[in-house]
């Protein structure tokens, strides 16, 4: 959904934190962004900031966990 948008927002440089390998559009699973019959692309620039975003995910989905617990 995220990387429709992109397309037709014609968004053109993306920058991509830490990927993930069971889903996404954006060069993970598949990658929506480069796909030549689209009327768009977008730049991608991947692991900007990758320690510190794979951090405050983990650290999200944590605390995610432990809210349903309670």
């Amino acid at each position: 959904m995220c990387a429709g948008a992109i397309v037709q927002a014609r968004i053109l440089r993306i920058a991509v934190g830490c990927m993930n390998p069971k889903a996404g559009c954006a060069g993970s699973v598949l990658d929506m962004l480069h796909v030549p019959g689209f009327n768009h692309q977008a730049e991608v620039a991947e692991g900007v900031l990758e320690q510190e975003c794979s951090k405050l995910m983990s650290y999200f989905f944590q605390n995610l966990r432990e809210r349903k617990k309670k």
